[in-house]
């Protein structure tokens, strides 16, 4: 608590300091008298900035106006289809959800995909972005080829995405903000045909299972209870955000402080986030320039209702489950409380129902940042530079089952004497980072050299604490309280509370060197070195050596383009260079580090030998080091016509070598396979583009189209074994040369009509209906698509504007397990399923596309594509329609603008899936969340 109150006061301390702002002078500028220029666009290069124009990379940038006021806890969601080489990919519509960025393809087998994040100059994670506001974001760029992630070494194998917050400028007026949003979220809809009571009664009857086994076509045809479980899981939920910001500044003295609240309910029972937020960015500067700084503090304070068990086929855990799959036969009114409904697996959704009531599980999420850089001029050409920028994550997380609930009462053991559970734990995570640097720039003649020194420190720490309270008294029982623990019963092993501990620390070292060398705006090169420690290796390995080199040829420089007039830029660049991944275990910034992988780690073993305590040992690999990523790119940029056509078009390979792989070993070392770095290598190829195109532009009427889209081929090669062959059900294919992990299944023909069984084609292309191994055939595309972007268009007529955004992927494959679910007779009388069972192959019905309800060969469906589907959708993901309100009906009012937005999210999907949600970030679906249509109002009002 005390902390949260330092935080609040340091929190109102700083908006506070920029209201006092107004007492500055401003001060009475000059009257400028030179001739308007254009600002060249600024974008970012490693640990450096420059224009675009002299620019060697490939990158993606968003700015404020994509990103603010879009109904989305999570930033990233807000970027899906926007930049160019980027898939982003939600696995879950649970809000605050984190989603999957992939940038050009994975370079890494095992090891985290996560691109490195840096806002306002501090490398952090995704990992509590929900408590990030996105109204706070001015911009958010992508960087993707060598020359642009080499400066961050260590952290740049798989792409850097750099976020720039908000800030006031100096000698400005200032301006109040405030922002609000209020939304309803519903559920989108699937295509499972799913079976209403009468009809499952039927099927049921045909099958000779279940309920409708006992009961006449009459009686049937008379039953009054029919459930729509998913309209009782699963309803319509509000959303709301609030925002108020203030932007001042000085002659030398500029802040933004911005004030957020959100508050979005989960279209799922149980789930939904709220979020407080606090930015405060202040910069200065000395009269004569040479002396700059900046400080931020963000404070993010969310709290998050988790569902738990989604993905899994826990039918007594998995709410998602029992809104899809639950009989409509039962009704809710059957409900009993206090553990007394009977174990039959047809009465899921009502243990589930009971879930509702008995079980909760939340998340608070503190997270607080506090962001520095200064810099001096120590003559016109030198200027030193220091950063200092530190965070705290801090989860509190309170879960619990109470004593009444089914699961407690059903699962009680026999010498059990408390029942239920409560967990709490905790997470205090500190990051660090610090950075000292100095840029020297010297122009003589045509020639400017610009070169950067530094050196940079990072510290990660995190204490983890976990408590389990097996046994609850409900009489004194209080949530999150610690009350109503009772006392251990001699003999009650279940009793036992369980107690978890752990710690974590990962320190790394950096020194860097650049060069960026220009010749009269014509042509540049640029070079970039680092040299990178990390503590996860051991100390003769942890150094690694990363670097790029890029060139750039501004064509329209060229005296043979003077008179070129519709060329206004055209330029084309190219770049190599190696970069390092360190994190060569997925999940968080800490997997890998206890143990670590470079040493031998023993565990203790239940088995013992005349009295003493087994060891099992897990060997280490001791030449543990660096993945590194190798990238070539060419790119060529250009603005033509007035700047009214404007793009960038890339070429890229992408290639991860000596990746951490579990390689096989001889048993007779103890083990089977050592994770190790191995010869494998991992290739992406792929070509993107990006384009605007300004249709219409006059003083009354805009409207621009723009899209992005990017084709990556993925090749694996140096695998132990070619093929290799993964899995059981399913299996996945690998070889040298060819896809990793594509899905390896026995191709499904169809209904065999003379007795109602599955047609499977054999190797040779012939009908089976009992294939073998050697039918198995890999498919050309795995789980990742091969295609991938996004497109849309900006229309602003007086006042009027009307944008939107659609998303795709194409070339993916998904296995189905809903709908393998929902078409498997063996749930029948126990789950409802679609009602296409009800044209079941018979005797008397042969000409049908669905198979037999007792078709001897159902099992082989397991392994074939029957319910493997291509995943390819389209997505409006996002349409705005708005207004701005004319300057000239809020004259005389303190309102300095007004602007009414409508807007929707996720409102069409064009796609063969069938299920809720054609998008996804694994090759499987089952139970799982889905993304939700919202539907929002907004108003964003200045003075």
């Amino acid at each position: 608590m005390n902390v949260k109150l330092k935080l609040l006061s340091t929190g109102v301390l700083f908006f506070l300091g920029s209201a006092s702002l107004l007492a500055q002078e401003n001060g009475r500028r000059k009257k400028d008298t030179a001739d308007v220029k254009d600002i060249e666009e600024v974008v970012v290069v490693g640990l450096k900035s420059t224009t675009k124009k002299q620019a060697v990379i490939s990158t993606a940038k968003i700015e404020s106006e994509k990103i603010n006021n879009r109904p989305n806890s999570n930033l990233m969601n807000i970027a899906q289809g926007q930049l160019a080489g980027v898939n982003i990919s939600t696995g879950s519509g649970q809000p605050g959800s984190k989603p999957t960025v992939v940038i050009r393809g994975f370079s890494t087998i095992n090891g985290n995909t996560d691109p490195l994040y840096v806002i306002d100059g501090f490398p952090t994670n995704a990992d509590s972005f929900r408590s990030l506001n996105p109204n706070d974001v001015e911009s958010m760029e992508v960087l993707k080829d060598a020359s642009a992630t080499a400066m961050y070494g260590n952290r740049g194998a798989n792409g850097v995405i750099v976020i720039r917050t908000k800030g006031g400028g100096f000698a400005s007026k200032t301006v109040f903000n405030y922002r609000s949003q209020i939304g309803v979220s519903t559920l989108q809809n699937n295509r499972y045909n799913m079976a209403d009571a009468k009809q499952l009664l039927t099927i049921e009857k045909m099958a000779s299972a279940g309920k409708g086994n006992g009961m006449t076509y009459d009686q049937i045809a008379n039953f009054n209870v029919n459930t729509n479980w998913l309209d009782y899981f699963f309803n319509p939920s509000l959303l709301q955000s609030h925002d108020f910001g203030i932007t001042t500044g000085g002659q030398n003295l500029s802040s933004y402080t911005n004030v957020g609240y959100l508050e979005q309910q989960g279209v799922l029972s149980t789930t939904g986030l709220k979020r407080f937020s606090l930015r405060t960015n202040v910069n200065g500067k000395t009269n004569n320039n040479k002396f700059t700084y900046r400080v931020g503090v963000y404070a993010g304070l969310s709290r998050n209702t988790q569902a738990s068990s989604l993905g899994t086929g826990g039918v007594n855990q998995n709410l998602v489950i029992g809104g899809l799959r639950g009989a409509p036969y039962i009704s809710p009114n059957d409900y009993v409380s206090g553990g007394g409904i009977s174990a039959n697996l047809v009465n899921t959704p009502l243990f589930l129902m009971d879930k509702e009531r008995t079980y909760k599980s939340a998340t608070d999420d503190l997270r607080l940042d506090l962001t520095s850089e200064a810099n001096y001029k120590i003559t016109d050409e030198l200027t030193a530079t220091m950063r200092a920028n530190a965070q705290l994550l801090s989860l509190d997380g309170n879960s619990y089952q109470t004593p009444d609930a089914w699961n407690s009462v059903y699962f009680k053991a026999s010498n059990q004497t408390w029942i239920g559970w409560e967990t709490m734990s905790t997470s205090r995570q500190f990051n660090f980072n610090n950075l000292y640097q100095l840029s020297y720039s010297k122009r003589i003649g045509d020639h400017k050299i610009d070169v950067l020194g530094g050196y940079e420190y990072n510290n990660y720490m995190i204490k983890t604490t976990s408590f389990t309270q097996n046994g609850l008294n409900p009489k004194v029982w209080v949530p999150g309280t610690g009350t109503g623990y009772p006392a251990f019963v001699a003999g009650d092993n279940y009793n036992v509370p369980k107690v978890s501990a752990g710690q974590s620390r990962l320190n790394m070292y950096s020194y860097f060197a650049n060069l960026d060398y220009d010749y009269k705006s014509k042509y540049g090169v640029v070079a970039n070195i680092r040299r990178d420690a990390t503590s996860r290796f051991s100390k003769d390995n942890r150094w690694g050596t990363f670097w790029s080199v890029g060139a750039r040829w501004n064509i329209n420089e060229e005296n043979f383009m003077k008179d070129v007039n519709w060329v206004n830029i055209l330029k084309l660049r190219g770049s190599y260079g190696t970069a390092g991944n360190q994190r060569i275990v997925d999940g968080t910034i800490f997997a890998g580090l206890n143990p670590k992988a470079y040493l031998n780690s023993y565990v203790t073993g239940s088995n013992s030998y005349n009295g003493t305590q087994a060891l099992g040992i897990s060997l280490g690999y001791p030449d543990l080091h660096w993945e590194t990523t190798k990238q070539w790119n060419a790119g060529v940029d250009f603005e033509l016509f007035k700047r009214r056509l404007r793009g960038t078009f890339d070429v890229y390979e992408k290639k991860g070598v000596e990746i951490f792989y579990p390689w096989p070993q001889s048993y007779l070392i103890g083990t089977g396979s050592v994770n190790m770095n191995s010869p494998i290598d991992l290739k992406n190829n792929g070509i993107e583009v990006n384009f605007a195109y300004d249709v219409i532009k006059n003083s009354n009427l805009t409207l621009t189209l723009r899209g992005n889209g990017a084709m990556n081929k993925e090749r694996v090669y140096n695998l132990p074994s070619s093929p290799l062959i993964d899995g059981t059900i399913p299996m996945q294919y690998s070889a040298n040369g060819q896809l990793y992990q594509a899905p390896y299944v026995y191709h499904y023909l169809g209904v065999n009509q003379s007795n109602g069984n599955l047609l499977f084609e054999d190797a040779n292309g012939n009908p089976t209906e009992t294939p073998t191994t050697a039918d198995l055939k890999p498919l050309k595309y795995g789980f990742n698509p091969r295609f991938q972007g996004g497109f849309g268009f900006d229309l602003d007529y007086k006042g009027w504007f009307v944008n939107t955004t659609f998303t795709y992927v194409a070339k993916v494959y998904r296995y189905d397990y809903d709908w393998a679910s929902v078409m498997d007779p063996s749930n029948l009388g126990s789950f409802n399923v679609s009602a296409d069972l009800l044209n079941a192959w018979t005797p008397t019905n042969t000409n049908t596309n669905i198979p037999s309800l007792k078709a001897q060969n159902i099992n082989y469906d397991g392994l074939s594509d029957r319910f493997l589907v291509d995943g390819s959708y389209l997505r409006l993901r996002n349409v705005q329609v708005g207004y701005n309100v004319p300057k000239s009906l809020i004259k005389n009012t303190f309102v300095n603008s007004l602007s009414i937005t409508l807007q929707a999210e996720n409102l069409v999907t064009w796609s063969k899936w069938k299920g809720f949600d054609a998008e996804s970030n694994i090759g499987s679906d089952q139970g799982r969340y889905p993304s939700p249509r919202i539907y929002t109002l907004g108003f964003d009002i200045k003075f």
